[in-house]
């Protein structure tokens, strides 16, 4: 099928950064919210005086737990630095009814329950589950929001969604938009070539730059005791497939299946523009008689079948996996735990070599990770509140000040000392906190092209202006001085994925689950997984994909096609 084409205007992925902000708006207490973040005028009922809503208008919520965010102080999602600051600041009080952990999806079984239960919705909530947000858009209980962000979003955030059009198609339905969607940056999801560097100094081997050479590296990893214990137990290439084959962060196997051509288990377009399911396509016959004979050479683990986000991780700890796909945060997880028994190990980030007949692809992270679902009965006082809110948080990526957020984040994000910004975690009273984690949609406000600009040439380490340093106002990284020698190597692995973003390919099909796939998608997904399985273990040679794909097909994968396409002309523009 050859090279796809990239998914949009893309941008970095998870580089947390810090900072701090003050409001945004301008005002003298006239009807209108002068200023709305970017200098844009709207009409508004709210009285808004030097960017502060007076009096103070409440938005009532629900949250989502998160695991990894972390509190001092005896502060509480409900009571915090941030939601002090939006009240204090900006005369916007956030109100959590209730909060239940995501990690156990408690917090995912309360919002059904809220629903089934007829229960009064809050406010507005935030929804990561795809099942769930579709059981709210259908219940018809919440607003179509167009026509408020049309009428109250700021220039910089409607300039922010209009680089990811795509981001809304998820939450359409019947040419209405029901949630807006929580931006998140994709440049650095995407895999390069994770290459054990000390090995290849070892060895006397140069990075892999075409398929060949590939193999010629995995040899070597594997035959000629790269780690030099005198034992044959190194494996050359590692990757997930235990129920699945792509979507690990760690571990990803798109790319391996990517050298020949196609992509299994994601939607995207075709020769003639349709959908089609990359499982099927021939280039994966292809792919997996390759993977099945470097099964046979020892190449990869006897036990790949079992291989998960998990495994993975912890058989590069162990320090005997020589090649990986992975995001661009690899070397700080899972990397640091192998450099606390081999402080000589290290991985370095290549680019993919090229593949069979010149093809290469590989997945992006969608440029979401949930959306923000409002309540159709919400007050008009509350939804202008809320779009002030938000604004006010964009309105980081015009600012000249990169500590605008000063109110909530510092001394928590980072710490000012003697005129220096200190952001080291021991010496921050009471320890480093990411305060974006407190905000409405707990997480940092997502302006893709400008992220991406200001990430690169930090990766290059060029002197950042104020305005590019403010790009980073909302997130919490552990520093922008390249002092930590494992974010160097994260911000390599960007530049190196930034070289070969043509090989992007997004999930296309982001709607809710079809009639079809709701009752074939798990007989369908068992058989590839059957077939695939046993091709790679050479239970049966690789034709076995061609009746797979007969089966498929005829056993609802061809109604599930039809669907898929029928979704995308739907939303596409």
């Amino acid at each position: 099928m050859g090279k796809k084409r990239r998914l949009f205007t893309v941008s970095l992925a998870t580089l947390l950064l810090l900072t701090s902000l003050t409001a945004c708006s301008g005002g003298n207490g006239n009807n209108k919210e002068n200023e709305d973040g970017d200098g844009k005028a709207t009409e508004s009922k709210l009285n808004i005086v030097n960017g502060k809503i007076e009096p103070t208008v409440t938005i009532t919520m629900v949250r989502g737990e998160d695991p990894t965010a972390t509190f001092k102080n005896g502060e509480t999602y409900e009571n915090n630095v941030h939601t002090r600051w939006a009240e204090e600041t900006l005369g916007v009080k956030l109100e959590t009814l209730w909060s239940s952990p995501t990690a156990d999806t408690s917090y995912d079984t309360k919002l059904k329950l809220m629903l089934s239960s007829g229960e009064k919705l809050p406010d507005l909530f935030v929804s990561t589950q795809s099942n769930t947000t579709n059981m709210f858009i259908e219940s018809g209980k919440l607003l179509d929001v167009e026509e408020a962000f049309e009428k109250y979003a700021s220039d910089t955030w409607k300039a922010a969604m209009a680089e990811v059009p795509e981001a809304w198609h998820p939450f359409i339905k019947d040419g209405k938009k029901f949630a807006i969607p929580i931006l998140r940056p994709t440049m650095g999801t995407q895999s390069p070539l994770w290459i054990r560097q000390d090995w290849l100094d070892k060895l006397n081997l140069k990075a892999p730059t075409t398929l060949e050479e590939l193999e010629t590296v995995m040899d070597a990893f594997v035959n000629q005791d790269p780690d030099g214990n005198g034992k044959k137990d190194t494996v050359a290439l590692e990757f997930g497939m235990k129920d699945q084959f792509i979507g690990y962060p760690i571990g990803d196997a798109s790319w391996i299946f990517g050298l020949f051509g196609a992509i299994p288990d994601r939607w995207y377009p075709g020769e003639d523009g349709k959908l089609e399911f990359g499982s099927v396509r021939p280039e994966i016959k292809t792919a997996l008689a390759k993977i099945s004979e470097w099964k046979a050479k020892g190449y990869i683990a006897e036990d790949i079948a079992l291989h998960d986000f998990n495994k993975v991780t912890e058989n590069v700890a162990s320090g005997k996996v020589g090649m990986l796909g992975g995001e661009h945060w690899l070397m700080v997880y899972p990397g640091s735990l192998m450099l606390a028994t081999n402080p000589t190990a290290m991985y370095a980030p290549y680019p993919l070599p090229q593949g069979l007949d010149g093809n290469n692809m590989r997945t992006i992270a969608t440029p979401y990770t949930g959306s923000i679902l409002i309540n159709k009965d919400i007050s008009e006082e509350a939804l202008q509140a809320f779009f002030h809110y938000q604004n006010a948080l964009y309105e980081s990526y015009n600012s000249e000040d990169p500590f605008l957020f000063k109110g909530f984040q510092e001394g928590y994000d980072y710490l000012t000392k003697d005129g220096s910004v200190i952001y080291d975690q021991n010496q921050i009273p009471g320890g480093k906190t990411a305060t974006m984690k407190y905000t409405i949609s707990g997480a940092q406000t997502v302006y893709q092209s400008k992220l991406l600009e200001a990430s690169l040439k930090r990766a290059k380490e060029e002197e950042l202006t104020n305005q590019e340093l403010s790009a980073f106002a909302t997130s919490g990284i552990v520093s922008i001085d390249n002092s930590n020698p494992l974010e160097v190597i994260g911000n390599k692995a960007l530049l190196v994925i930034s070289t070969q973003s043509e090989f992007d390919v997004p999930e296309y099909f982001q709607g809710p689950a079809t009639s079809t796939m709701t009752s074939r998608n798990e007989l369908l997904k068992k058989m590839q997984m059957d077939t695939f399985t046993e091709i790679i273990y050479g239970k049966q040679n690789a034709d076995a994909f061609d009746s797979f794909v007969e089966k498929w097909k005829s056993s609802g994968g061809d109604d599930i096609t039809k669907e898929v396409n029928e979704w995308y002309d739907s939303v596409k523009q």
